[in-house]
């Protein structure tokens, strides 16, 4: 009987072992590459609203006409397997770049893996799974206000970044006014010079020191890559290599009194681009090419839609169709060829586009082309020119006027965002005051 036990006892060890052996190969063993699709970021459950999470205080009580209370993260991916992603939240400075600072940046506190997972349709083979991430929560809060970066990893590669979005988060202490006043600057192309003056007050309360309110920043709507510095540090004028043109900024005044940030000849632009993805019969399902039934013409002075303020739509989409397309699109210069490279910007790339949104001249055609991977959606999108930059991976010295034009009636939404430089913590670059604003109106959105 004792001999029985003991052949019973060595089988059960030699199949622990087995086991333990099974599971840490298949630990040890790489696991599929994860491909990121797409990732977006807004506020609310609202697809137009721009990714601004307002921070309760004390001491927000300005009335502010931007934000959210709470931000809404999609990533699209595709997978063999189901994805494990976490993300952490990262506090940088004016300039995006990540703060050194243990007490702010804690990132066993800022880390979250509470996606809600959805699998795509079968018949999408471009992407296999979404995730949606919502932010604060319970367990996720925010106590400093700032430039802010989400970014996503793998568990099985938790030293490879795979992406990230940036959003902000604003403490109104200080109300802010924006106001525009047509302008005009010498643009290089032969296009109208329509340009806007911009000027912002603030008067802000007596705690709240003159010396370190010094930077306000502007954006154009859902374009975070793209920002236009006012700053005490910049001697009257606000040169960037990212922009093919330079902007006169004038600081004047005291904060407890009023204080005024104003920038000068920031080209109008054109009312974006259009292309609505709804319509399945110019935009059928499937792995196949789609080509516009036109090509995209130069534009000046003209236009010809409403565009969605620079956000993605979805809403109209079907969820049985919220899919990718395989589109090329067509530029017909008309004979005006760029010696700067030609892009794409636009809601499809976050605006923020890369050696891939890089277009080529066809000779035989005539026409620049590019072909990508598109979500089905209503897009607002524009034609760039500048140089593009391998080592910081963008173009620089970029424009929009030569294929595009400047229209005085170009109505893009604003935002301007008031920083402050917090002595708390070994210190930070915080915003105590934001504003939405428009040439045609405060707070327009469509």
């Amino acid at each position: 009987m004792k001999f029985i036990y003991k052949i019973y006892y060595t089988i059960i060890i030699l199949f622990l072992n087995s086991l333990n052996i099974f599971f840490l190969n298949a630990a040890e063993k790489p696991q599929p590459p994860i491909e990121v699709r797409f990732v977006r970021l807004y506020g609310d459950d609202n697809e137009s609203s721009p990714p601004i999470l307002l921070m309760k205080s004390s001491d927000a009580t300005a009335n502010i006409n931007v934000g959210a209370r709470q931000l809404t993260l999609e990533i699209d991916i595709y997978a063999d397997i189901p994805p494990t992603l976490f993300a952490t939240f990262t506090h940088c400075d004016i300039n995006w770049q990540e703060d050194a600072n243990n007490f702010i940046n804690n990132q066993a506190m800022m880390r979250t893996s509470d996606f809600f997972w959805e699998s795509a349709p079968t018949s999408h083979s471009y992407y296999s799974h979404r995730g949606t991430l919502k932010f604060p929560n319970s367990v996720l809060q925010f106590r400093y206000s700032g430039n802010w970066k989400v970014k996503l990893y793998d568990y099985y590669s938790p030293e490879k970044l795979i992406a990230e979005a940036k959003f902000f988060v604003v403490e109104p202490i200080v109300p802010v006014q924006m106001e525009f006043v047509s302008s005009m600057y010498s643009p290089q192309f032969n296009v109208i010079n329509s340009a806007y003056n911009i000027e912002t007050s603030i008067t802000a309360p007596s705690k709240i020191l003159n010396s370190q309110l010094k930077n306000f920043v502007i954006y154009r709507n859902f374009r975070w890559s793209e920002p236009y510095i006012i700053s005490e540090s910049y001697s009257g004028r606000y040169t960037n290599p990212l922009y093919k043109y330079s902007f006169p900024i004038m600081v004047s005044g005291f904060s407890n009194v009023e204080k005024r940030f104003s920038i000068f000849n920031i080209p109008a632009e054109n009312v974006y681009r259009v292309m609505d993805m709804s319509n399945l019969a110019e935009f059928p399902s499937g792995s196949y090419l789609v080509q516009l039934p036109f090509s995209d013409l130069i534009r000046n002075g003209n236009y010809w839609d409403v565009d969605d303020d620079g956000a993605m739509i979805t809403r109209y989409i079907s969820e049985s169709k919220d899919e990718y397309v395989y589109m090329e699109f067509v530029l017909d210069p008309q004979g005006i060829i760029s010696d700067e490279d030609v892009f794409i910007s636009g809601s499809f790339n976050n605006w923020t586009p890369d050696k891939n949104w890089q277009m080529y001249y066809d000779r035989e055609t005539r026409t620049y082309r590019l072909k990508q991977w598109i979500r089905r959606a209503r897009h607002n999108y524009l034609y760039g020119t500048g140089t593009y930059n391998p080592d910081t991976q963008q173009f620089e010295n970029i424009s929009f006027d030569k294929y595009e034009g400047n229209n005085v009636y170009s109505n893009h939404s604003y935002i301007g965002f008031l920083y402050y430089r917090s002595m708390d913590l070994g210190g930070y670059d915080a915003i105590i005051g934001a504003t939405i604003t428009n040439p045609f109106g405060v707070g327009y959105f469509r």
